[in-house]
């Protein structure tokens, strides 16, 4: 449906002809009327289904009058908070500001299209392949798969997918989203204001003193970047700048294959879901090659359904753990008071993480969010498996469906010749061992130079702000800043640049680096949010957003409407962080 919108407002092979979107088919979409009931409906039954409902009561009448007690507190906090903003200035003019942008999946362009929506015209992309799209780029994205959540959801400010509640409420093929990608950057004129092939490898970092007046907040220190970029295809290599700040916008974007010895010894191919494409997939249905499959997480199930729905059964599946999900029906439901009030017990259950993260998890079983494959409808309730993914009742209803004598738990101890031992000396045989384990940001690929010197990031030290590298300043990480899901996430990259460079006072490197070892949460630079190792993702996120409200970035009236708006009323909108009006300028 939108492949057709498309066709009818721009002729994209004009501009990608070196590499065109095939529209001449209709992407498969799936609308929220076709997602089917869920296969778990006859086992809320019993016991356990009346102890669940007395456990959400008596959490729900516990955290409510302690909600309404602290509410006068909170709604002074918001006041003051709006009073502050009311009296904020800016002490650089955004359209002085030269910002670089490294990545052109969703977030990177929502948030060049933001910052020009706040005055900042002299920004620049740049993206290693032939064309945006992140994820969703031929190169990144896997065999046959699909948007994991609702369209609402993932849809960019200001621009919905569409206008048919059952089509935006359901979901679409990775082709199609690359397709909507597409049309919001050219609606947006994005076209300019990226270079393609275009591999950002260095970035140096330059200070100087600046002379400034007496009582000015105007920034003291100059702080530049200027990037080395190299052609993905020429190999040809130049440089760009300089620029205030860089923000790199790339999550998902390199592999992670856990380090498992013995891998030259094994003879046969290993595969990572980014290396799993229609010419891999058919390569191994047509020589029959039996796969091992490695991995319990959201990718783990899509690998793992790709063959099930296929037909094909010459597979293993492997994991340690298995991951845990919220049900597609449950997030994205169909804003019933019923489901209304079974969603806001979950906001309850995200806010208990805060104390027990037992308790929480225990809450999102109870009211029947969670959800997990395998033969135990509830596996574990450990948290740290929780990645924000979710099942629809389709895929739940496949996964169940494949055969328990083809899944393995089990921990990889090392390579054979022919497969993998474990840890209690089984060994499986297979002729391609597929890695669904992750992925990493790549940020540590890049190499950085401060006043000359080389500089080693390491990936634990915690960001400022949960964004910007405090001892590299002209750096900001946008795959820790997760506000909020999809690409109304750049909106809040872009929001919270203008605010770091225009608006707060220039901060030292020092002092931005003692408040980052204050921060609640800490995320890892390289891993980025999404793929943090141990960590309870649901506690991660609340703390992040406390960290931003203490720092007086965000209001807790804003926030609670967010939680509430996303939640409750399934509605998604970006996070205000308030900005001073363009006008209100400082002059010296």
């Amino acid at each position: 449906i939108f492949s057709s919108h498309i066709r009818n407002n721009f002729n994209m092979t004009e501009v990608f002809a070196e590499n065109p979107i095939s529209v001449a088919t209709i992407p498969t979409i799936t609308r929220y009327s076709e997602i089917g009931d869920p296969p778990e409906k006859e086992r809320r039954h019993g016991v356990q289904c009346y102890v669940d409902l007395i456990l959400l009561g008596l959490l729900s009448a516990i955290v409510l009058p302690c909600v309404l007690m602290l509410s006068p507190f909170l709604l002074l906090g918001a006041i003051i908070q709006r009073l502050y903003v009311a009296r904020m200035k800016y002490h650089t003019e955004p359209n002085k500001q030269r910002i670089a942008v490294i990545g052109g999946g969703w977030s990177g362009l929502q948030c060049i299209a933001q910052l020009h929506e706040l005055g900042v015209h002299d920004v620049k992309g740049f993206e290693k392949n032939d064309r945006w799209g992140g994820t969703w780029h031929p190169r990144l994205r896997y065999h046959n798969v699909q948007l994991h959540s609702a369209m609402w959801l993932t849809t960019f400010k200001g621009f919905p997918y569409s206008s048919d509640k059952d089509i935006n409420d359901g979901k679409v093929s990775g082709e199609e989203v690359l397709n909507y990608i597409d049309h919001f950057g050219q609606e947006k004129n994005l076209m300019d204001a990226y270079t393609f092939n275009a591999q950002v490898i260095e970035i140096k970092y330059s200070t100087s003193t600046l002379e400034k007046p007496p009582r000015s907040t105007s920034p003291s220190t100059k702080r530049e970047a200027t990037l080395v970029v190299k052609d993905s295809v020429t190999g040809k290599i130049w440089t760009e700048g300089p620029y205030d700040l860089v923000i790199y916008a790339s999550i998902a974007s390199e592999p992670h294959i856990p380090d498992i010895p013995g891998r030259k010894d094994y003879k046969g191919q290993v595969l990572h879901s980014i290396d799993f494409k229609q010419e891999q997939y058919d390569s191994i249905v047509q020589s029959g090659k039996n796969v091992l499959l490695v991995g319990g997480s959201k990718s783990g199930c899509d690998m793992a359904l790709c063959f099930q729905r296929s037909g094909y059964d010459k597979f293993n599946w492997l994991y340690r753990t298995p991951y845990l999900f919220f049900k597609y029906e449950c997030v994205f439901h169909d804003r019933s008071f019923k489901n209304v009030l079974r969603a806001f017990t979950t906001v309850v259950g995200s806010l208990i993480s805060l104390l027990s993260e037992s308790l929480s998890g225990y809450v999102f079983w109870a009211n029947g969010f969670a959800v997990s494959h395998g033969k135990d409808p509830r596996p574990h309730n450990n948290w740290s498996k929780f990645g924000f993914g979710i099942l629809c009742p389709k895929q739940r209803r496949d996964l169940a469906s494949i055969s328990q004598k083809r899944i393995i738990q089990g921990n990889p101890q090392a390579f054979t010749e022919t497969g993998i031992c474990l840890s209690d000396g089984t060994t499986i045989d297979a002729d391609v061992v597929l890695f669904a384990t992750g992925y990493e940001s790549g940020m540590d690929k890049l190499n950085l130079t401060k006043n000359g010197i080389k500089f080693i990031h390491k990936s634990t030290t915690p960001l400022f702000n949960h964004y910007f590298v405090p001892d590299f300043p002209v750096l900001a990480n946008a795959a820790n800043l997760f506000t909020t899901y999809g690409p109304l996430r750049g909106v809040n990259l872009a929001d919270m640049a203008v605010y770091h460079l225009c608006v707060r006072r220039q901060l030292t490197e020092k002092q931005m680096e003692q408040s980052a070892k204050h921060h609640f949460g800490s995320t890892n630079a390289v891993s980025g949010f999404f793929f943090q190792k141990h960590t309870n993702s649901i506690k991660l996120f609340i703390l992040l957003h406390l960290d931003l409200l203490i720092w007086g970035i965000v209001n807790i009236v804003d926030l609670s409407v967010h939680y509430i708006n996303f939640f409750c009323f399934a509605n998604q909108t970006a996070i205000k962080i308030r900005l001073p009006k363009v006008e209100a300028l400082q002059r010296f």
